[in-house]
């Protein structure tokens, strides 16, 4: 009986005290940059195919951040809300560059250093 008693407190501490995580970034700003000065490199070589793979690691990242801010408004509430509206805004803004990465290259590579400023 008192066995039940204690789990019961322990549940019920547990439940009344409110918890707020907020998760780790999972990708770095440093590999960010790195990863877009790269990407730079290839746009500007005029080497394409190994730009797009790049694009491909870039884009995998950026994916990452916005779900790592989206699962911090989840648990924190609206304090990221400004961050990610502006992760968007920037995100909708590089996948229309994306379609010509030769002739949107500064452009593209402004607003990838933009998005990296946002983690």
């Amino acid at each position: 009986m008192k066995r039940i008693l204690f789990v019961c407190c322990l549940l019920s501490a547990t439940c009344a005290i409110p918890t707020q995580k907020v998760h780790a970034q999972t990708v770095s700003v440093s590999d960010f940059n790195t990863k877009i000065n790269q990407l730079d490199s290839l746009i500007g070589a005029g080497n394409m195919t190994l730009a797009q793979a790049k694009w491909n690691e870039v884009h995998t990242m950026m994916i990452s951040e916005l779900a790592v801010t989206k699962q911090n408004i989840a648990t924190s509430g609206t304090s990221y809300m400004a961050t990610m509206t502006n992760q968007q805004s920037l995100y909708r803004d590089i996948w229309a560059l994306k379609d010509d990465m030769t002739t949107n290259r500064v452009q593209l590579h402004t607003k990838l250093v933009a998005f990296a400023a946002t983690f």
